[in-house]
């Protein structure tokens, strides 16, 4: 009975070391506890370099600048006056709040009057964000914005877990891809140097220290926007841009 309890003790006392260390982790990260859930109410910033050219929110960049980015999805039409790459980590909530509260009222303002079409480049900051990422890219075409979407809605129930390979392979089967295709995903090498390379790119290129970041092309020229603006601020940007 002793040795019962002992152990009943010490489940108790991993439980409640766990419990507290995913609540810090989760306040640190924005979210408060509200009528019993976390819920994401303050986007932090990225870190914004000291770089000169800063014209508002946005960083021009050399015209000269050559970019190999392969987006995992598009939203909006191709012949859209100007293109958004949203560099974003599945993991990072500061890319969940602009995912999940900008960027819909982009796609009213914006995509929706084919004003405006945002690519999405997978940016990962460790290796949960980069099994979400690579599962992204290999679920049909058509589930792809559904998936990401489904993702950052997600992300405390992933991020948090003990067996996150498990909850994302669910999410990828939900979303059209079979658990044999979403095992050989994980493991495909080639993808994974693809993604590392666009992430390598944008550390080299763009000079990102943090997720996320907004790259801007306008006839044939690249601003970028480091951490997530106020939308209203936003707005005024990119109606600048296209008068």
């Amino acid at each position: 009975m002793e040795n019962f309890i002992r152990r009943l003790s010490a489940v108790v006392t991993s439980i409640l070391i766990y419990v507290i260390c995913a609540y810090g982790y989760l306040s640190l990260k924005g979210f408060v506890f509200h009528d019993g859930t976390f819920t994401l109410v303050q986007p932090a910033q990225a870190q914004t370099p000291a770089t000169d050219g800063a014209q508002g929110i946005a960083v021009k960049l050399d015209d000269n600048l050559a970019l190999n980015f392969k987006p995992t999805e598009i939203i909006g039409k191709s012949d859209a006056p100007l293109t958004m790459y949203e560099l974003s980590s599945l993991g990072c909530t500061h890319c969940a709040y602009f995912h999940l509260n900008i960027l819909p009222k982009l796609k009213k303002d914006f995509i929706d009057g084919d004003k405006l079409k945002v690519a999405f480049i997978n940016f990962p900051l460790d290796r949960k964000s980069m099994q979400g990422a690579m599962l992204s890219e290999c679920v049909p075409l058509q589930n792809r914005q559904n998936f990401l979407k489904m993702m950052f809605e997600s992300q405390r129930e992933w991020m948090l877990s003990f067996n996150t390979e498990k909850i994302l392979k669910r999410y990828a089967l939900a979303n059209g891809l079979n658990k044999t295709d979403a095992g050989k995903c994980l493991e495909d090498d080639t993808l994974a140097q693809r993604i590392i390379n666009d992430r390598q790119e944008a550390i080299d290129k763009l000079k990102m220290q943090g997720t996320p970041a907004f790259l801007i092309s306008h006839d044939g020229q690249y601003e970028i926007i480091y951490g997530v603006p106020d939308y209203e601020t936003l707005k005024s940007y990119l109606t600048e841009l296209l008068a």
